[in-house]
């Protein structure tokens, strides 16, 4: 059987606690996972979505959000397409203060050797090694 994919939802009833059923549920799935037991594909866009609720409406400052984070992309049956990209970008954004998309593209432009990016969000001009041009 190939990887599900897991999306956001799942992650926050696990997270919450806020639901008897589909949190209780959530929790013996990410006991799996972190057991190795089952395996389950992790899409960028959800961590992206999950960093947004976590930020913007439960007002989790931005280390606890990147300490659940990594907690959860290296459980042991997690998959993940580009694991270290969001492992830099966790990092942009607790430590350069930047919002987590901003910190996914830099972190993409990073480790594909991309220096440069058209942009009017001085977000940018915290990234090391990063230029940031208005068109």
């Amino acid at each position: 059987m190939k990887d599900r994919a897991i999306d956001a939802n799942v992650i926050m009833r696990f997270l919450l606690a806020d639901h008897p059923d589909q949190s209780a549920r959530s929790k013996a799935l990410f006991t799996r996972l972190r057991d190795g037991a089952e395996t389950a594909f992790l899409p960028e866009i959800v961590v992206c979505d999950t960093v947004w609720t976590l930020q913007s409406f439960y007002k989790w400052p931005t280390d606890q959000i990147r300490r659940f984070i990594e907690d959860l992309i290296t459980l042991k049956g997690i998959r993940m397409a580009r694991r270290s990209v969001v492992l830099q970008a966790l990092y942009l954004f607790s430590e350069q203060n930047i919002d987590f998309s901003d910190a996914l593209i830099a972190a993409e432009m990073l480790q594909a050797g991309r220096e440069e990016i058209y942009s009017y969000d001085r977000d940018f001009d915290r990234v090391p090694g990063l230029r940031r041009v208005e068109p």
